[in-house]
């Protein structure tokens, strides 16, 4: 059987529209329906591929504030990064969460439309059905939100680990080091959008990582697109 890690979001869904919402709403106090200033939310966009947890989305949202000249973003971000947490970032994320959970309790449909699949999402359950693939989805999201849009498509046959799951760890590539160790496995595959976490992985020879072109990536790396990925996981 072959095992095959899935980042949620960038992967299998476009949450950007949700995340810039909820960010919006956790930085400046801004209803969620509230319509969306299009020229703001360009800029949270671009640089979407910084992100991996959603307490960062403040750090970009305060350089948007600054208006950074995109050359320095990225940079001053990561300094911000390492020098630049303090109790607003904690109250900001609280914010964040919180504003979701209430979202999908209260305003389940309005929630639901926010996230859409790509295209590889359909595949992925395609191949799911063949008992000779193991798919895991492995986010940094909470588990209940990621439960509730995996319902809607009545999945049996993939596993998930959320932000619960993976508290202990340092990152995605520990937990999945730690996890094939636990269940006796040689090797498998993990797809992400996120360089980051496929760096951290280079010290386990066990991970093979694919990073998905159609995610959230670093304008800089240069990914595999959805028939390349799908290819290797058929080899």
């Amino acid at each position: 059987m072959k095992t095959v890690f899935l980042d949620f979001d960038g992967v299998l869904f476009d949450s950007i529209k949700e995340a810039y919402l909820l960010a919006r709403y956790a930085f400046y106090g801004i209803p969620i329906k509230d319509k969306i200033d299009e020229e703001h939310y360009q800029k949270f966009k671009k640089y979407r591929y910084l992100i991996t947890h959603s307490w960062q989305f403040y750090i970009i949202l305060t350089l948007i504030e600054k208006n950074i000249d995109s050359a320095n973003f990225a940079n001053l971000y990561n300094n911000l990064l390492v020098h630049g947490i303090d109790t607003n970032i904690k109250i900001f994320d609280e914010k964040y969460v919180l504003a979701r959970e209430n979202l999908v309790k209260e305003d389940y449909n309005f929630w639901n439309v926010l996230d859409t699949p790509f295209d590889f999402f359909y595949e992925i359950i395609n191949l799911s059905q063949d008992k000779n693939y193991d798919f895991i989805i492995l986010t940094n999201k909470k588990k209940l939100p990621v439960q509730n849009k995996l319902k809607e498509y009545i999945i049996e046959n993939i596993r998930l680990f959320a932000n619960e799951d993976l508290k202990e760890y340092k990152n995605k590539a520990d937990f999945i080091y730690n996890y094939l160790n636990l269940n006796n496995i040689d090797k498998c595959i993990l797809i992400e959008d996120s360089i980051d976490n496929i760096n951290d992985c280079e010290k386990y020879s066990q991970i093979k990582c694919l990073l998905a072109d159609w995610g959230y990536v670093n304008p800089k790396e240069k990914g595999l697109t959805k028939e390349q990925v799908l290819e290797y996981i058929k080899e």
